[in-house]
């Protein structure tokens, strides 16, 4: 690539340490179409959701397959994921910490909001927090590592709950109780709560657990679309009002989707944007 193009690359905020290595962007792309179809795919299907010519494609994944991480169907010819690439995650999941990996995400989410801030998983039907940062204020919400939630009425049980498969969402929905006149009362109202939160991408309460706190938290979701935890801000309703709730919801997003990169999430989306960027180049 020219040192025009790499300049330009850097500036548009695409590897901003050197040049961007086209063959090995495309190749990403097409590792991770794999790893997350539902079944074998054939090449034209390949190339089709990469946005790649077929030729491309094939060099590419005659280089995968050389390499161990594509394999191909002895009958139909169609290609997928190895097992190569769930050892290297296996492996590199041993080493990660997620709770260590959210913690600076989490101490400056408090410092920015002056409120309780949690890092939360989905445990069974409920929220499980495993890990919090308190707030400054002497009256704030206090949350305690290991305290569970309900998932149908606390805003980190419903920003993960909103991703979960349906038959997930009909169980708690049968399991409603109301812990205050805010509590959902029935399925049908979480399933039109859920589907909002997956429309914003982050979900808010206001006393549907605890009377007078107010809460927004997002999901942090892999690329394949699963929740594997929650980040979140609580506190009093009236302050966090007075205060403005947007800023709330803004610092939140902001430190999920910090959280989501420092795991190395968002690979996919990383990618895909590279592809298109490489086509503006190209055309």
């Amino acid at each position: 690539m020219p040192a025009e193009g790499r300049q330009r690359g850097a500036k548009n905020g695409f590897f901003p340490g050197g040049a961007m290595e086209t063959t090995v962007v495309k190749g990403l792309r097409v590792l991770e179409t794999l790893a997350m179809a539902e079944q074998p795919a054939f090449l034209g299907e390949i190339a089709e959701k990469c946005g790649l010519s077929k030729s491309n494609v094939h060099r590419l994944l005659q280089t995968l397959d050389a390499c161990g991480y594509v394999s191909q169907e002895k009958g139909s010819r169609r290609y997928y994921a190895t097992l190569k690439m769930w050892e290297m995650g296996t492996r590199t999941h041993g080493r990660l910490d997620f709770c260590a990996v959210a913690k600076p995400f989490l101490t400056e989410l408090a410092e920015k909001t002056e409120e309780t801030v949690h890092l939360s998983v989905l445990d069974g039907l409920e929220a499980l927090f495993i890990d919090k940062v308190d707030g400054l204020h002497a009256v704030r919400t206090y949350v305690n590592t290991g305290d569970r939630a309900p998932a149908y009425c606390s805003a980190s049980g419903k920003a993960m709950l909103a991703y979960m498969p349906d038959d997930v969402i009909e169980t708690v929905g049968g399991m409603i109780q109301p812990h205050t006149d805010q509590t959902v009362a029935d399925l049908a109202e979480l399933r039109a709560h859920l589907a909002r939160i997956r429309s914003l991408g982050y979900s808010v309460t206001t006393g549907e657990w605890r009377p007078h706190v107010m809460a927004v938290s997002s999901a942090i979701v892999s690329d394949s679309g699963k929740p594997i935890g929650a980040v979140g801000v609580a506190g009093p309703a009236e302050r966090m009002r007075q205060n403005g709730f947007d800023r709330y919801i803004e610092a939140t997003v902001e430190a999920r989707e910090k959280i989501r990169k420092a795991a190395g999430l968002g690979a996919g989306t990383a990618t895909q944007d590279l592809i298109e960027e490489i086509k503006r180049k190209t055309t």
